[in-house]
């Protein structure tokens, strides 16, 4: 073969062979289809729209055509073809989803491209054309709706009824009629019921249907026939003036054409699958008519539209409408219930509205609270509508008031108005007042206990002045956002530490020809200098030497006889030849003859000799180590609280189990953190406006206040300046508490801050009464403590702290004149300035050498309980009771539970939100 043809062959068979193995690709396909072009008023048709061989696609969705009811039938179907012919594979996927179409009116109906995108591109469908026929209804079915009234006002309730008489149907083949029960089954499932759904609904989910019974009834042509007739019975709100309107209600009856024995003797004889599941007889044991292989296998839909017995439809009058009418109508009765009754001015109020009536409940309004001046007047009420909960023929409602002011006696009348269609007026009723008791606010209380809130309201007489006054101005400059820290405090600890290194010096620099040079007389220098010849002496000769050159030192005595019998020794052992053998014992002789050189030198020395420096200086140097303890005491008590503090707090995170650990919340900006302190700040300041005439609007500023402070802290602020505005929020809101436990972490962070101290001392002198005040009285710390808080208010903090870094500055120059230029008047100005340093810094210091320590805990609220256990199904300590405000110490944390020790022993459990952890 030649092979040109050898070529061709190879090309002929690699065609063949990709021919056979490749797939072959489609492209996809959009197609919709309807299972018929002629349909029944009320029957329903099927639409199925094809997607096939597409990798994706949309959501197709149908419009909507008037006349039409077009629903789902439920998700799309999906199927997978695979096609092999001589070789050649062809793959075919497919998604089919399919409608059900209910015509509601006779005429020729056209369903619109249906477009999609399919693979990234838009395709559409042909246009689908069909036509709906009325069937001819005859003689077969009537419906008819009546009512009660024939005339009524809108949105006054009305009950209709409809009367539905369906044709018995007859089978003159097997001579059998269908039962009322039978021919109630065989209405569509196509209908649509209008205003009755509601009813047919509940009916269905209840497994119930309406009762029917054979009755005569004259037919189109003034005959009496034989019909089942169903009534259902449903209430209707009219919403507008005019003719009743019960919605789209269309009945629609599979009338059955036809019966025929069952294809299968031994299956069910009135299953659903000869009339898609429409079937009356499904699951039934045997059939009414006593023949158990008997079903509908014929019937043609049958449509009525219900007759309307005409019902006149009423506007509610405008002429003498109340202002505070809400469109209801009917009649009403109003209840009110307020818990608690006895409760202080600011307090919430839980007011509960109950309204019973016959009216549609779901549409009846709460009564515009906020529009009552008899109730605004004392009362802080929300302006918003208020959303009930429906129960029977009664609505409930629920708010929040708060009474604005002491001395508020009851809750008034709460109107309800309505129009009544029977008197065709309206009509208000009311509720019964309901007695209360309001007390003086919290914060207020406490004013009346240790002195009037504000400067502005303090009286100026010596009594009043001596008492101890809340200062409640909150800091309002931005570094309240600046968390404090212990390296803030380095550039006072250098400033401090600059003045005594400046003395030390100038003393070092004035003495430095002592300190680099030895001390020690000539004699002695020899003395020493000798004693390490004779150590590292190694012959007899050489310790002699040594002795010789001491011979001056010594005069005529016992130690010159030693010093002479030394020599001797030295040379008998020298010339003998047991040198070794007596060096050891020659050494040591020498060295006690020059111990005792030694100390006879000193003995003569003269005494001016022995002295470092002069009184002068010892007594600086005196002055100066006071003033260095006064310094160094404080600020080493103030880091190690912090260091203890942190230790604790380090131990307590360790012990708190992984479920109490809350998720991080995201962190504030600058400018965030800017503004929240800003409007918190605002709130605050409209509080204190608001709190002489209206305690329930100060208690709401306070209490946004505090929320927004509190949101700062949470998100990592740690200011001194920040908890004390937190603290004085709560204070104004009566949580005294919370308040001192903020107040403590104020302190924690700056131990000056004279505010925090101030309050916090007189919140719980509030909370803990006279008798506490009269037993800390007595004792020595409650003295001193007395003393500090009397020297505090005549001395504030800046002043003391002013006073004690002049004094030390003083000090130190005082000090340092007296190294530069000695005189006898600096020993008197350096103890003076002294003495007043170490007065100056135990007056600023005093409060806090006399405070106990720190508690880890306060108690929080004054429902706070003590338990054996971590648990409210655990007993309660009976005869331990928290009192609010007081201090605990933490012993473990175990998720929302903390166990305490109190201060006089005891131990139990408290539920975290009960105490705030310091």
């Amino acid at each position: 073969m030649k092979p040109r043809n050898y070529l061709t062959a190879l090309l002929a068979l690699a065609a063949v062979f990709l021919g056979s193995a490749v797939t072959s690709a489609h492209a996809a396909d959009l197609q919709a289809a309807l299972s018929s072009r002629e349909a029944y008023v009320g029957a329903p048709i099927m639409l199925h729209l094809e997607v096939a061989n597409a990798s994706s696609h949309d959501e197709p969705t149908l419009p909507e055509v008037r006349g039409l009811d077009i629903q789902s039938a439920g998700a799309p179907s999906r199927s997978t073809q695979t096609t092999i012919i001589n070789g050649r594979r062809t793959d075919r996927t497919s998604a089919t989803y399919t409608w059900r179409i209910t015509p509601r009116q006779a005429g020729t109906f056209e369903i619109p491209p249906i477009d999609l995108k399919v693979d990234g591109q838009i395709r559409s469908t042909r246009p689908m054309r069909f036509v709906a026929t009325k069937s001819e209804t005859g003689d077969l079915l009537f419906a008819e709706i009546t009512g009660q009234q024939k005339e009524i006002y809108v949105g006054q309730p009305l009950t209709l009824t409809l009367n539905l008489w369906i044709k018995p149907y007859h089978n003159n083949e097997f001579d059998l009629t269908l039962s009322e029960e039978n021919m109630w089954q065989m209405i569509s499932e196509g209908t649509n019921w209008g205003a009755f759904t509601e009813r047919m609904t509940e009916l269905a989910e209840n497994r119930q249907r309406p009762g029917g019974e054979e009755v005569l009834r004259t037919d189109s042509n003034g005959q009496e026939r034989a019909y089942y007739q169903y009534q259902i019975e449903a209430t209707v709100y009219p919403k507008k003036p005019g003719q009743i309107e019960v919605g789209d209600l269309q009945i629609v009856v599979d009338y059955p054409t036809r019966l025929a024995k069952s294809r299968d003797p031994f299956g069910s004889m009135f299953d659903d699958d000869f009339f898609g599941g429409m079937s009356p007889f499904g699951g039934r044991d045997f059939s009414p008519f006593r023949r158990n292989s008997l079903s509908v296998v014929a019937s043609r839909p049958v449509v009525a539209e219900a007759t309307v017995a005409p019902i006149d439809v009423k506007p509610v009058p405008t002429a003498g409408r109340p202002a505070d009418y809400r469109g209801t109508v009917g009649q009403y009765q109003i209840v009110t219930q307020a818990l608690p009754t006895d409760v202080k001015a600011g307090d919430p109020i839980t007011l509960h509205i109950g309204i019973r009536g016959d009216g549609p409940m779901e549409l009846v309004q709460a009564p515009p609270l906020a529009a009552l001046p008899q109730l605004t007047a004392d009362f802080k009420v929300a302006n918003e509508p208020l959303a009930g909960l429906v129960e029977g023929d009664t609505k409930l409602f629920t708010t929040t008031i708060r009474p604005r002011r002491e001395g508020i006696t009851e809750i008034p009348a709460i109107p309800l108005t309505f129009f009544d269609p029977a008197k065709e007026a309206f009509v208000t009723v009311k509720s019964e007042p309901i007695a209360i008791h309001v007390s003086k606010a919290e914060r207020l209380a406490l004013d009346s206990i240790v002195g009037n809130p504000s400067s502005a309201d303090r009286p100026h007489d010596d009594q009043a002045s001596a008492a101890p006054t809340l200062d409640l101005q909150n800091y309002t400059r931005d570094d309240a956002l600046t968390s404090s820290s212990s390296q803030g405090n380095w550039p006072w600890m250098l400033a401090m530490l600059l003045p005594p290194l400046a003395v030390a010096l100038a003393w070092v620099v004035k003495h430095h020809g002592h300190l680099f040079t030895n001390n020690r007389s000539p004699q002695e220098q020899r003395i020493h200098a000798a004693r390490h010849a004779i150590q590292t002496a190694g012959s007899p000769a050489e310790v002699a030497s040594v002795a010789n050159s001491l011979a001056a030192e010594i005069g005529n005595g016992a130690d010159r006889a030693q010093l002479d019998q030394l020599l001797a020794l030295c040379d008998q052992a020298a010339y003998s030849g047991s040198s070794d053998q007596q060096l050891p014992a020659l050494k040591h002789q020498a060295i006690d003859l020059l111990d005792q050189v030694s100390r006879t030198t000193v003995e003569h020395r003269p005494q001016a000799a022995t002295r470092m420096f002069g009184r002068r200086q010892m007594i600086a140097t005196a002055c100066l180590a006071l003033a260095v303890l006064a310094v160094a005491v404080p600020v080493g008590s103030h880091f190690a609280g912090q260091s203890a503090q942190a230790t604790a707090d380090h131990d307590r995170v360790a012990t708190t189990t992984p479920e109490s650990q809350q998720p991080a919340l995201p962190t504030l900006s600058d400018q965030q953190m800017a503004i929240i302190l800003a409007e918190a700040n605002t709130a605050y300041q409209d509080g204190r406006k608001a709190s002489a005439d209206d305690a329930a609007a100060a208690k709401e500023e306070f209490a946004q206040a505090a929320t927004k402070y509190g949101q700062l802290v949470e998100n990592g602020v740690r200011n001194s300046n920040l908890y004390v505005n937190l603290a004085n929020a709560q204070l104004q809101l009566g949580a005294t508490g919370k308040a001192i436990a903020n107040y403590e972490r104020a302190l924690d962070h700056d131990p000056s801050n004279w505010q925090a101290r101030n309050n916090l001392s007189i919140a719980r002198s509030a909370l803990h009464g006279l008798s506490n005040e009269t037993e800390n009285a007595t004792s020595l710390g409650g003295l001193l403590s007395k003393s500090a808080e009397q020297l505090q208010s005549v001395l504030p903090p800046s002043v003391t702290t002013t006073m004690c870094a002049s004094l030390w500055l003083a000090l130190c120059g005082v000090i340092l004149g007296s190294l530069v230029r000695p005189s006898r008047y600096w020993n008197v100005a350096s103890l003076s300035v002294a003495g007043l340093l170490l007065v100056a810094v135990g007056v600023t210091n005093l409060e806090r050498l006399t405070t106990a320590d720190e508690p880890d805990a306060i108690v929080a609220t004054q429902t706070a309980v003590l338990r054996e256990a971590p648990g409210d199904q655990f007993p309660a300590i009976q005869s331990e009771a928290l009192k609010e405000g007081e201090g605990l110490d933490v012993l473990k944390v175990d998720g929302n539970w903390v166990q305490i020790q109190t201060a006089d022993g005891a131990t139990g459990w408290v539920a975290n939100p009960d105490v705030e952890l310091l």
